[in-house]
């Protein structure tokens, strides 16, 4: 199983991140339409809502509640959707991103299962964000208990 990450340079890092498609909830716009709406723009892919497990469309749709991201210095809050990509789309097979002005977005496809984490944590690679980063020590932490 993979998942797509974007990188992109972040000013106020002074540096490239690693992150999971994402962005601000737009007026009138609920999580999920974001979480469809962030994905295609920064990665060109299309996606839709789904379960737990990955197996498409379901009514037990996974969306996060808002969860705080730096409580000592924002009121900024985040909530996670979960999102299925079907590479055997059409319209998945030669995605062309639609990022918006004075992004410079790069896609990566990650396997979950082969790395992930040694990647996050390569030297040489983008800093990523906490989210990505916990969800990365998660999937290890639960391999390991396997």
């Amino acid at each position: 199983m993979d998942t797509l990450l974007v990188e992109q340079f972040r000013p106020p890092v002074g540096q490239a991140t690693f992150e999971f498609p994402a962005g601000l909830i737009d007026k009138d716009e609920t999580p999920e339409q974001a979480a469809l709406r962030e994905l295609k723009e920064e990665t060109g892919f299309v996606g839709e809502t789904t379960n737990a497990t990955g197996g498409g469309v379901s009514s037990s749709i996974v969306v996060s509640r808002p969860v705080c991201m730096s409580p000592g210095l924002s009121d900024e809050t985040v909530q996670v959707v979960m999102v299925h990509v079907d590479l055997d789309r059409p319209e998945n097979q030669n995605p062309k991103a639609t990022p918006d002005a004075g992004e410079h977005i790069k896609v990566h496809r990650v396997s979950l299962t082969d790395g992930f984490q040694t990647l996050l944590d390569k030297g040489t690679s983008p800093m990523a964000i906490e989210g990505l980063y916990l969800f990365a020590m998660g999937l290890q932490v639960g391999k390991s208990m396997r």
